[in-house]
């Protein structure tokens, strides 16, 4: 099966974006949040790249992001718990938007 991946010119929009899914894990994670970064190519201004939003999330307890599997699910997202990466733990959005990981 052939894999088409959709890469678009930069959009202004994309930090705006982020800025808005940001704000949203700070309401799920609360204070277990340390930081929240964009990554990935949406985070650099002119370039090519695929629409989605790339979200690296710091946290102070790894152990403890478990608990909030309920409310990560009703934002529309599968966590995967730490999905082979010790101490880290991949979150992927169903519709193939938005990614975070967790760590």
């Amino acid at each position: 099966m052939k894999r088409v991946i959709n890469v678009v010119p930069h959009n202004p929009e994309w930090a705006r974006q982020f800025e808005q899914e940001a704000a949203r894990w700070r309401e799920v994670l609360g204070d277990q949040i340390v930081a929240v970064h964009h990554v990935g190519s949406t985070a650099i201004a002119g370039i090519a790249a695929k629409p989605i939003i790339d979200l690296l999330i710091g946290v102070r307890d790894i152990e403890r992001v478990d608990d909030f599997d309920a409310e990560i699910v009703s934002q529309g997202y599968l966590p995967r718990g730490e999905y082979g990466i010790p101490g880290r733990m991949p979150i992927y959005s169903p519709a193939g938007g938005e990614q975070l990981r967790l760590f």
